[in-house]
């Protein structure tokens, strides 16, 4: 398994790069120019944001950081596990609750 944080960062950094290149490619061909303000701005400003949301993961700063957690494999796992183990024991205490609620339904009808 890998590194959450690592690759939501890769990602953010390689979307970056490519509203840079989109960017590069539409000055080449015209489409986005300085003198005037279109939507063609926006790619940079993207890539800049992208590029800096990949840092703030790297560094584990930022609201994302929490999204994508920094852990090792065993810390995974670990996590995981305690996370299906909590989502167990909340079952089996619905379950109880579902089986006392069924037998005082059924003592009341016996009575009547």
């Amino acid at each position: 398994m890998s590194n959450p944080s690592q690759l939501a960062s890769t990602l953010l950094f390689g979307t970056g790069i490519g509203c840079f290149l989109i960017t590069g490619f539409g000055f080449l061909l015209g489409r986005i120019s300085t003198e005037s303000l279109e939507t063609g701005v926006i790619f940079p400003i993207l890539g800049l944001l992208f590029i800096a949301l990949s840092r703030s993961i790297d560094t584990g700063h930022g609201f994302l950081s929490d999204s994508f957690p920094s852990e090792d494999d065993q810390q995974l796992i670990d996590r995981v596990r305690s996370e299906l183990e909590t989502t167990r024991k909340e079952n089996l205490v619905g379950s109880a609750w579902a089986e006392l609620e069924a037998a005082v339904l059924e003592s009341e009808l016996s009575e009547e």
